[in-house]
């Protein structure tokens, strides 16, 4: 009995070997399955990605893929060349293989803060790389997966620097003309200033050359109509103006005489006299408010004794000089001298006759 049981014992365990043998080998192929099923999902993987590369290469934009903890699962041609790499250099790398640390850390951060947050976003970007700076308009969006899970991110850039290049020229174009602008309509503003100034010196010119010839008419008038004899000397000493009346008391035509005649040709021997003071010579360089007295000469030598009073004329060097014949005013006097003088001899003999006739 206890052989039996033995050998029962025996047979159970070997029954359980062969089945946990099995077991192991249904692993086994469950394994081979797997492990076949796997490769094919990765071969599907890796074409499916060629796939995805092919296209993202043949896109004027720059294109990454990343995963959730920001290592690159894919890169387009333009952004490997962007890099200094080739696409397959790429994968499994992260941005501090490719800036500096500084700009690395600040782009991460923001990538997480878009994952975190779930939105796109839409910026400009600047990169200096050899010495050149490239603009790039970069817009990143959060990849879910089917349960709305964030597992990475996707980014697309386009290089702007042309078109940027384009709008600082034209800002700057546009900078240049408005200044240009406003310096031409500071100018006009300057112009219209000058020209309104201008017509307001025209008009004021034609006021006082209206005024000035109202005065020059008033002052002919008065000039003609003074009832003497008057007339204009030039600091060189010609008249080079008369009145009628100076052409009576001269006997000489306004043609003789103006431009013609100097001064001193109507004064004989240069003979004068002031009034009441010694003798001396008419004054025509500075005006003398006394009256002059002296011998005039006129056409035929006429001699007649004058006053003359003359004025410097304000803001010039003429001489306007007046002249009144005072020959029989000088004749009386010298009759009254003359009488006076009989009436005192015959004094003084009525008072030596009667002191006579007392003795």
């Amino acid at each position: 009995m206890e052989e039996e049981k033995d050998g029962a014992d025996k047979f159970m365990s070997i029954d359980k070997f062969i089945t946990e043998l099995i077991s192991y080998h249904e692993q086994i192929k469950q394994l081979k399955a797997s492990e076949a099923h796997y490769k094919d999902l990765a071969g599907n993987l890796q074409e499916t990605l060629k796939k995805y590369q092919a296209i993202v290469d043949h896109l004027p934009l720059k294109v990454f893929l990343k995963d959730k903890n920001s290592f690159y699962l894919l890169g387009s041609e333009s952004y490997a060349r962007f890099l200094g790499i080739v696409p397959q250099e790429i994968i499994g790398k992260t941005d501090y293989d490719f800036f500096p640390h500084d700009m690395a850390e600040q782009m991460l951060s923001e990538e997480r803060r878009l994952m975190e947050v779930g939105q796109a976003e839409e910026k400009e970007e600047r990169h200096t790389r050899e010495g050149r700076t490239r603009v790039d308009q970069t817009v990143k969006i959060p990849i879910k997966n089917e349960s709305g899970e964030t597992v990475g991110i996707v980014g697309f850039s386009l290089d702007i620097t042309g078109k940027k290049e384009e709008e600082e020229e034209l800002e700057k174009i546009n900078k240049e003309l408005a200044d240009f602008l406003e310096a031409r309509n500071a100018e006009l503003a300057e112009l219209k200033e000058i020209r309104e100034k201008f017509q307001w010196e025209q008009a004021e010119r034609r006021r006082l050359e209206e005024r000035l010839k109202n005065t020059e008419a008033l002052y002919s008038i008065l000039f003609e109509n003074t009832g003497t004899a008057v007339a204009v000397v030039e600091d060189n000493r010609v008249i080079s103006r008369i009145n009628t009346e100076f052409e009576k008391f001269s006997g000489y035509s306004r043609a003789e005489v103006e431009g013609a005649k100097n001064w001193g040709e109507f004064i004989k021997n240069g003979f004068s006299q002031h009034t009441g003071e010694s003798a001396g010579s008419p004054s025509l360089i500075s005006p003398d408010p006394g009256m002059h007295v002296f011998k005039f000469v006129g056409r035929q030598n006429e001699e007649k004794t004058v006053s003359m009073t003359a004025t410097r004329i304000p803001e010039t060097n003429r001489i306007l000089v007046s002249l009144m014949d005072i020959s029989k005013y000088k004749k009386a006097r010298e009759e009254l001298n003359r009488v006076m003088k009989q009436v005192m001899e015959f004094m003084v003999e009525m008072e030596k006759g009667i002191r006579n006739l007392d003795g």
